[in-house]
């Protein structure tokens, strides 16, 4: 029984390794969606600044293209006055002009404020760019590390169900049985340590008999609480 029962920690061992990769398997998609989205938003984030840029350049082209044609207007209406024949019209015509340039003055002191605003945006976003930058490589290798643990996690999970593959062969089948049933029921564990006449599985004291008993580990013993097997690693002095 003592090599039966050592094959079977052997197993829960192998068991709890597999559910734990299980657990990493499961959540490597989880933890690279993450990923994709952080650096998704990061990208956006400079494109909605790049776009803010572009509409304001938009905007001063528009306001140039515009004070450019009021110009226009100004000389068109200072060639005008040489043809003028009355006091009245050329006073009409000085008015005119005086409106359109006080007009102009307006737009070119708002063209260089969206110039001053543009200028700013760029010298952020630069630096934004930068910091972006670093965030993005930082994901793209928080994402290869990922990628290398799957293919690692696929690498044990392979060989850690070789190992399982033998020993359930070499162990007796009403025990194998045993065990599958109490892992099902257990959370994936069906044989725990004892330690200090404690049941590692439930916590619950046991019995002194029964502790020594199982100190030998040559009975299955099973925990009178969680009814899992329960085996002594020998890390404590026997009584």
């Amino acid at each position: 029984m003592r090599d039966q029962l050592e094959l079977l920690w052997e197993l829960q061992k192998i068991d709890l390794a597999l559910q734990e990769i299980k657990g990493e398997r499961e959540r490597y998609p989880k933890e690279m969606r993450r990923l994709d989205e952080k650096q998704g938003i990061e990208k956006d984030k400079i494109k909605k600044e790049k776009e803010k840029v572009e509409l304001l350049e938009k905007e001063r082209r528009q306001k140039e293209g515009h004070l450019s044609l009021e110009q226009e207007k100004i000389k068109r209406a200072e060639g005008r006055m040489f043809e003028v024949k009355t006091n009245k019209e050329y006073q009409a015509l000085l008015k005119e002009i005086e409106t359109i340039k006080e007009a102009n003055s307006r737009e070119e002191e708002v063209i260089l404020r969206v110039m001053d605003e543009i200028d700013a945006l760029k010298k952020d976003l630069a630096k934004r760019e930068k910091e972006i930058s670093a965030t993005v490589s930082k994901i793209e290798a928080e994402k290869n590390v990922i990628e290398a643990g799957v293919s690692q996690s696929e690498v044990l999970w392979k060989k850690q169900m070789e190992r399982r593959e033998v020993l359930s062969k070499q162990l007796d089948s009403n025990l194998f049985r045993l065990y599958n049933t109490l892992k099902e029921k257990r959370q994936g564990v069906g044989m725990v340590a004892a330690r200090q006449e404690t049941c590692q599985g439930c916590y619950v004291n046991i019995p002194p008999q029964m502790y020594n008993e199982i100190q030998r580990n040559n009975t299955l013993v099973r925990c009178p609480n969680c009814n899992r097997v329960l085996y002594w690693e020998g890390n404590e002095k026997k009584k």
